[in-house]
């Protein structure tokens, strides 16, 4: 029988009752000490609370190197068996082997997960119950002191645990140097996915620029990310780049591997991509955008004799709308007291093109202008596009825009003198669902 005792630098101690097996009794013990991590000392050099308070007080800085003890009483048989270190701890033939104590020097905020760890060595199921946080905790410990069957017990109850957005940040920041996670990492793939799916829809929220490097990482390298087009992909990252990298560190940043360079159509790799402010300041800015621009170049034959071939996201259909735009109250007010001076939407996105809608009430209220633009065509950058917007406002209810070229001087098109229903106006407001197709 082992005792295992452990000293921290906090006011609580903790102790559980004293075993004995064939009558023999022998002690180890593991230590907490600020600044020293997971140190072994010989455990007959090892004070006791009382000498540790004693010692404290000719010690010039007293609050650093307070201690007390935790001991827990274990069968160092037992966890040989479980553990190399232990082993090697207990019957390596070191000093350590033949003292009564054996001491780790362990930080106050891991002792709890050294307890718990110990204790699954004897009953998995203590982790059931337990926090992520703790769990999560023990599993790198499981995987420092080579605990396979612990390890096993840590992963099964965190892929039966429903994730949350925290929980995936913090087990990607704990498991980050260690290895044979393939399945956690694929848990948490999964969970992103559905999290952010569709993405087009998802990226511009706070959750998303939110995301750490490594969940967004894991999220956009994704096969199975489904999206409308790459082109959305890159805007996204541009977005989380643009929020979370100072633009002094964007030379650094490796992330443009994510986009898949080959899918994004030519016109807007040629258009937008090729002067982004943003991507041109990134890390191989260059040689990601003519490896996207050669694949376009590139003939059937040729893309068939690439070792290793890019994949294509899933397409993901989507029957919403593009934007709804809601004219509230307020903003019916002004449309109404300012005849012929037009309104405009919020920005909203289409396979990585940003637009706006433009709405304004004739002199008697009979009629309607309505647009839709599209921004950021410079030079000889254009666009065919269609829409179909729908809306209590209209008469006929539903308008549709054909096939039309959107350009640098001509980038807002739609409907002048639209027949409007008067009985909707000054009314409690309405919504205009706008369903744009870029061919």
């Amino acid at each position: 029988m082992a005792k295992m005792t452990a000293t921290e630098n906090s006011n609580v101690a903790e102790e559980t009752p004293e075993t004995k097996e064939d009558g023999v009794e022998q002690s180890n013990a593991v230590e907490e000490e600020q600044k020293l991590p997971y140190e072994v000392e010989d455990g007959r050099k090892t004070c006791t609370e009382n000498q540790s308070k004693e010692t404290d007080i000719n010690d010039e800085d007293t609050d650093e190197n307070k201690s007390i003890l935790s001991k827990l009483f274990v069968h160092s048989q037992w966890l040989a068996v479980q553990s190399p270190y232990f082993k090697a701890l207990f019957y390596s033939g070191m000093k350590e082997t033949y003292s009564n104590e054996v001491v780790m020097k362990i930080y106050e905020d891991d002792l709890q997960a050294h307890l718990t760890l110990i204790e699954a060595m004897y009953k998995l199921d203590v982790l059931i119950d337990k926090d992520y946080h703790l769990v999560v905790q023990v599993l790198v410990l499981a995987n420092k002191y080579d605990v396979r069957h612990v390890i096993k017990k840590c992963k099964y109850v965190l892929l039966s645990t429903a994730p949350s957005l925290d929980m995936c940040e913090y087990i990607l920041q704990e498991i980050k140097h260690l290895s044979h996670m393939a399945d956690m990492y694929d848990m948490l793939e999964k969970f992103l996915v559905k999290e952010f799916t569709p993405i087009d829809k998802t990226w511009t929220m706070e959750k998303f620029t939110g995301l750490s490097k490594a969940a967004l990482r894991l999220l956009l390298e994704s096969d199975s990310l489904g999206t409308q087009s790459e082109n959305t992909i890159f805007v996204a990252l541009m977005e989380w780049v643009r929020f979370n990298i100072p633009s002094q560190a964007r030379n650094k940043c490796d992330l443009l591997d994510v986009v898949r360079f080959e899918f994004i159509e030519v016109d807007f790799l040629y258009d937008f991509v090729q002067e982004h402010l943003v991507a041109t300041k990134m890390l191989g800015f260059t040689k990601h955008l003519l490896k996207g621009l050669a694949y376009h170049g590139f003939s059937q034959i040729r893309r068939e004799q690439f070792k290793s071939k890019p994949k294509k996201r899933p397409f993901v259909a989507d029957a919403d709308p593009t934007f709804s735009w809601v004219i509230d109250d307020k903003l019916e007010e002004k449309l109404t007291k300012f005849p012929g001076v037009p309104v405009y939407s919020s920005i909203f996105w289409n396979q990585g093109y940003k637009m706006k809608l433009q709405l304004g009430y004739m002199e008697d209220l009979s009629k309607c202008n309505f647009y839709l633009a599209i921004f950021g065509l410079k030079g000889e950058g254009c666009l065919y596009a269609s829409y179909r917007a729908k809306s209590s406002l209209f008469v006929s209810k539903t308008i549709q825009l054909k096939k039309t070229l959107y350009t640098a001087s001509n980038r807002s098109w739609g409907y002048r003198s639209l027949e409007c229903n008067k009985a909707q106006i000054r009314g409690k407001g309405y919504t205009i669902d706008i369903w744009v197709q870029i061919n």
